[in-house]
């Protein structure tokens, strides 16, 4: 993801309606992890309406809970990032049967070699960075399923650096979260503010540090097709 954090922030809003709709269909008041805030904007940037989002989200928590019951699988979705292949194929299938004669044709979709992609992505800085590339690179499945395995290790991936952090490094992040925070109190309710305050640290850490988002559809993934 490109940009700065300010103009990362247009689509703040849009996530926060998505995971509105993610928790009350997962039935839960945990809040969505901070990868699946890029999801969030790329579909913003992308302009997929929230009502098809909402759509294509029913449907993949009604499938879960059916195969659920059908092998005894236990557990909820925990991630925006399971369900992004069916809401990106639901929109280029709307923009299809929207715009005839401009047929939209999937990308090449080649999951290895968009792990090697991401495992390369990281930065030399990162602490155990080829354990953590070599997890990556090993992963397999259909799309949803490494895209679950992803988010978990895109959340350890941002713990190990945070701790990896100097004090120095530390103050650096909390006064980038403090400041970009300040800007947003005019326009922002307090609850959100508060429920913002943790990914914003993430994102920041994610930028400064150079921390590729671990997801199929992230720039880095995609350029290798």
């Amino acid at each position: 993801m490109t940009g700065t954090v300010d103009e990362e922030l247009g689509g703040h809003a849009y996530f926060l309606a998505i995971e509105d709709i993610f928790l009350r269909l997962r039935n839960s008041a945990t809040l969505l992890p901070a990868a699946d805030y890029h999801v969030a904007l790329r579909w913003h940037e992308a302009g997929i309406p929230l009502d098809l989002i909402e759509r294509v989200l029913e449907d993949v928590f009604a499938k879960w809970k059916e195969r659920g019951k059908e092998r005894g699988a236990r557990g909820k979705l925990s991630s925006l990032r399971y369900c992004a292949p069916a809401v990106e194929a639901a929109w280029a299938e709307m923009r299809e049967l929207t715009a005839p004669g401009e047929r939209v044709e999937a990308p090449p979709f080649h999951i290895p070699a968009r792990l090697r992609a991401l495992a390369a992505a990281l930065p030399e800085s990162l602490p155990g960075r080829e354990e953590m590339a070599s997890r990556i690179t090993l992963l397999a499945g259909d799309p949803p399923t490494v895209e679950e395995k992803l988010s978990d290790l895109d959340t350890e991936m941002l713990a190990r650096a945070g701790a990896a952090l100097d004090d120095a490094g530390r103050v650096e992040v909390e006064e980038a979260v403090e400041k970009t925070l300040a800007g947003l109190r005019a326009r922002l309710p307090a609850a959100e503010l508060d429920r913002s305050r943790e990914r914003l640290r993430l994102q920041i850490l994610r930028q400064r540090l150079g921390l590729p988002v671990l997801s199929l559809f992230s720039p880095e993934a995609e350029s290798a097709g």
